[in-house]
């Protein structure tokens, strides 16, 4: 008995030709309807999580490296909800997390010097700690990770059961560029729709779950 079956990104783009009509049973597609098709498949995975998907690209606890007077650039596949962690003689304590109207709101913010009770994440990915440290606060990170690129031989880096719904995904952002008829686009959409909802119900959330001892 096997339960490792899985299609890569081909497959996926080609079922994706076969649902619009552009390809037949066997056949194999050109170079171009090939790229385009894995252009519409990087598409629908990169806007998943507007869709609500969060897991399992969750990332392990990273810690960020404080040099003084530097601010914390961010990992190269954060997407978002950040939690971040100082640590003191082994014990973790949880930032709280500003919005950027409340860290504008913040008077004085940057004469403030401490153990960082808190931290702002800026529009570059920029890490800004609150009071500003002035010695290395042994912080760690835990964040929502960008879904990968599509590779053509792999299959994507999603749980099996995304695999068969991609397909009508990638088939729905063709469908306009194909000239599908509207009966056909209509019944695409919906598939996946419903498909892409149902997967979303049987995703868990990425709420970190923290725990302590306490004293």
């Amino acid at each position: 008995m096997s339960t490792t079956w899985t299609l890569s990104a081909d497959q996926i783009c080609t079922d994706a030709l076969q649902h619009l009509g552009v390809l037949g049973e066997g056949e194999a597609a050109s170079g171009g309807d090939m790229a385009l098709a894995l252009r519409a498949l990087d598409g629908v995975l990169k806007e998943l999580p507007l869709s609500g998907y969060s897991w399992p690209k969750l990332s392990g606890e990273v810690a960020l490296v404080w040099v003084s007077g530097q601010t914390i650039a961010l990992p190269a596949d954060y997407y978002a909800y950040p939690v971040v962690w100082r640590t003191v003689t082994g014990s973790k304590t949880l930032l709280v997390q500003y919005t950027h109207a409340q860290w504008i709101a913040l008077i004085g913010r940057a004469l403030a010097t401490g153990a960082p009770t808190g931290f702002y994440i800026s529009p570059d990915k920029l890490v800004y700690f609150y009071p500003t440290p002035t010695v290395d606060p042994v912080a760690t990170l835990q964040y929502q990770k960008i879904v990968d690129d599509a590779s053509l031989t792999l299959s994507p880096d999603l749980p099996q059961y995304w695999v068969n719904p991609l397909g009508y995904g990638v088939a729905n952002e063709l469908a306009l560029k194909y000239g599908a008829p509207q009966d056909k686009r209509v019944e695409i959409a919906q598939r996946w729709a419903f498909k892409r909802d149902k997967a979303l119900e049987s995703s868990i959330a990425s709420e970190v779950i923290s725990f302590g001892v306490a004293d």
